[in-house]
């Protein structure tokens, strides 16, 4: 698995994959833990909260705008 070193990350399939299995994309560490879900234990120490949270706003956004064309 490749890890990725950038400062401003976009969720992508790759890092909501890792994000689920509760790998650092970017160190590889472990995440998780009581109220750290999306905390790296690792060495970067990152907080992927925000990523999970704009992956959810893009589907959330996509489901909205296919129940839209669905309905037409």
């Amino acid at each position: 698995m490749t890890y990725l070193r950038v400062s401003s990350v976009k969720p992508t399939a790759e890092i909501i994959s890792s994000i689920v299995n509760c790998v650092c994309p970017e160190c590889g560490g472990s995440m998780g833990g009581h109220e750290k879900e999306f905390k790296c234990q690792g060495q970067c120490q990152k907080n992927w909260r925000q990523i999970w949270d704009e992956h959810a706003g893009v589907r959330l956004r996509e489901r909205s705008s296919k129940k839209r064309l669905l309905k037409q």
